[in-house]
């Protein structure tokens, strides 16, 4: 990935705002770490105020679609006005891949705010590290061209944090049940 200038040339200003996740993807340092929030903020939202499943999966994979969508029918242009292959201002990517990262979390029923906050962030760090090390195949898939290209990766990190989350899901609650016992003083169970 190519930094390319913070500021897009030739752009509407719609197609950047779409692309820089809400501007997101102009903030600094790390822009795709910005850009990876709302996925994990909207999975912690919905979690935290006991959503039902088809809710929490219906958010997440509109979010998804949605940022897939904007990623690759703009991905070109953005190239172009950023000045480099998935500029790091282009973030709407990460926003797909967190979605993905997140979609374990929908199916969690009965969860609390600590709760929320440890697997929301667990999906968040998760899927960063993935993206951020793209192991395998992940990294082949960026020098597919255009949005797909800057996109496919993302889903394919976000996929295998996913999975790992899944996973890895009960030593999470365990950790979240530990942090409520300590908060509130009482011994874990």
């Amino acid at each position: 990935m190519s930094a390319g200038s913070r500021r897009p040339s030739g752009l509407p200003s719609s197609t950047s705002l779409w692309l820089t996740a809400g501007g997101l993807g102009l903030l600094r340092p790390a822009p795709g770490t910005w850009g990876s929030l709302p996925p994990a903020a909207l999975a912690c939202l919905m979690l935290g105020f006991g959503a039902p499943v088809w809710e929490s999966a219906l958010g997440l994979v509109t979010l998804c679609l949605v940022s897939t969508w904007a990623c690759i029918r703009w991905g070109d242009d953005g190239e172009r006005g950023f000045g480099a292959k998935d500029a790091s201002s282009i973030v709407i990517d990460e926003v797909a891949g967190g979605a993905v990262a997140a979609m374990p979390l929908a199916f969690i029923e009965g969860a609390g705010w600590i709760d929320s906050v440890v697997l929301s962030g667990a999906s968040f760090l998760l899927f960063r590290a993935f993206d951020i090390w793209k192991p395998g195949p992940i990294r082949l898939m960026q020098r597919w061209h255009g949005g797909l290209g800057v996109v496919a990766d993302d889903l394919a990190a976000g996929s295998l944090a996913g999975v790992v989350l899944m996973v890895f899901t009960p030593q999470a609650l365990a950790l979240a049940a530990w942090i409520a016992a300590a908060i509130s003083g009482a011994p874990a169970a």
